[in-house]
């Protein structure tokens, strides 16, 4: 990557320019109707009034983030030169946007794109957007942790040279539970075949600030990709970014689809810690995620005496199949305890005030980032060990609940069944028809069953075994009894 100009990336134009108006006292005839505080609420009770104060739109001075001019602009042009692409843009509705724009600005109606079963719902709402048609593939299962990894480099490069037609590729960097595949291979053949490369890093945009952990999508030679920063960056919740560097994908595309997906009326605040996070990641992050790496390795150590527990880092996942690992991510395997993931999760919020990112039947992820303080990591540390005390059971033998990892049949395109007649069945009699509505589990959101696909026995028991567990099934529907299904 080009080295990057250290002082140039001092400076912060939409933080000053945002001051600079904030400081300007302005008399305000413009939305939002509170105009600047104007107004109390109960919402002064978490704040105080400093945030109706600084939330502002896109004033004069504050430049305009669908064409972008200005501040917005040589931010983003920051940004960019920060990660080693050609352009960024902001986004200030989460990855969900960036994934979007990237489907819509590469893929058209029946157009045939490659990627992981594993994906994120944004994904499959891009698909039924585009009108693409999706080929899925398998990732590797770690039967150990029961967790979803990445797909092979043999079965990316069986799965392109299978679908010569195909006009890009989605891959996922990394998945949500921390696995990295050989990106610079997968995404060097996939280019040599004529394809686009589209790269999910919602979970991996710490990547970019620190040589002690994997490569970027962008380093890796990627077209484009989705970061969420506020998830691994520092910045505010549903801030994001979209990173560019292709010669495949047009900017009129691009533009195209990020007008058609972004709102008029931006965050300002959003925005702001956008430039103040790439900012701190440059001069702090390499260095802040060294010692949050260091923190789930001691971790990893001081968990090996718990009984009813095995932490798991990279060492495990690489030993186990894994091309690479984010050593930001841990996983704990629930091993012998009378509760499940599901009621652990809730044990240590309600009674240790301690929020964990997710907890799955048998297995804890945790996150350490930036943010990350060791007194926290001894608060969980302490917490695990009572716990154990209270639930390890020495003869506990867990119930079967694998559903196996088959990827549901595929009738049709997810845009012909979003589109189809509805027709809506009880959960048990939807065995055989085609799902109109996506079924996930969240978080972290990646679909049990997608419009297109057709309903099995198997994905029917799982649903229900996941609604036992009062875990959050989300569907369109927003019912537990009945599903959405295309009428025959």
């Amino acid at each position: 990557m080009k080295k990057i100009d250290l002082n140039e990336q001092k400076k912060t134009p939409y933080i000053d320019a945002y001051l600079k108006y904030i400081n300007e006292h302005n008399s305000c005839f413009d939305v939002p109707g509170h105009h600047q505080g104007n107004i109390k609420t109960d919402f002064d009770k978490i704040f105080g009034h400093v945030v109706y104060k600084n939330d502002i739109n896109c004033p004069r001075g504050l430049d305009n983030i669908l064409h972008p001019s200005g501040c917005i602009k040589e931010a983003q042009d920051l940004f960019a030169k920060a990660c080693g692409a050609d352009s960024c843009r902001f986004l200030i509705n989460g990855s969900t946007s960036g994934v979007l724009i990237m489907l819509l600005s590469s893929l058209k109606a029946h157009d045939k794109i490659i990627l992981p079963r594993n994906v994120h719902k944004s994904v499959i709402n891009g698909l039924i957007l585009s009108g693409a048609v999706p080929v899925f593939l398998m990732p590797e299962i770690d039967y150990g942790t029961e967790i979803v990894n990445q797909v092979s480099y043999k079965s990316w490069k069986k799965a392109i040279d299978a679908n010569p037609d195909a006009k890009a590729i989605f891959i996922i960097n990394p998945t949500y539970f921390g696995a990295v595949c050989d990106l610079k291979k997968i995404t060097e053949y996939a280019h040599s075949k004529g394809m686009i490369v589209l790269c999910d890093e919602a979970h991996g945009s710490h990547f970019y600030f620190s040589s002690h952990l994997p490569l970027s999508g962008i380093s890796a030679g990627c077209d484009m990709c989705t970061l969420s920063m506020h998830k691994t960056g520092g910045s505010l919740t549903q801030s994001s970014v979209l990173l560019i560097k292709t010669d495949k994908v047009s900017n009129y595309e691009i533009n195209k689809a990020y007008n058609l997906i972004t709102t008029t009326s931006p965050s300002s605040i959003l925005l702001g810690s956008l430039d103040a996070a790439r900012k701190y990641m440059v001069f702090n992050g390499s260095k802040a995620l060294f010692k949050s790496i260091n923190l789930a390795r001691q971790f990893i150590k001081d968990m090996e005496g718990v009984e009813g527990f095995k932490a798991h880092g990279k060492e495990y996942f690489v030993k186990n199949g894994c091309y690479n690992y984010d050593e930001t991510k841990v996983i704990v395997e629930l091993d012998n305890l009378s509760i499940t993931g599901f009621e652990l999760y809730r044990i240590l919020k309600d009674e240790y005030n301690i929020q964990v990112e997710l907890c799955e039947t048998y297995v804890m992820l945790l996150l350490f980032t930036v943010g990350t303080k060791k007194k926290d990591v001894d608060k969980l540390l302490e917490a695990l060990k009572d716990i154990s005390n209270r639930f390890y059971k020495k003869d506990m033998v867990y119930p079967d609940h694998r559903f196996g990892q088959n990827i549901p049949e595929q009738i049709m395109r997810p845009r012909e069944a979003f589109h189809g007649e509805l027709e809506v069945v009880k959960l048990e009699d939807a065995v055989g028809r085609v799902s109109k509505e996506i079924i996930m589990i969240y978080p972290p959101g990646i679909p049990i069953i997608i419009p297109g696909e057709k309903f099995s026995q198997r994905i029917v028991d799982q649903i229900k075994y996941y609604q036992s567990t009062n875990v959050t099934v989300m569907s369109d529907n927003n019912g537990a009894e009945y599903v959405c299904v295309v009428k025959e």
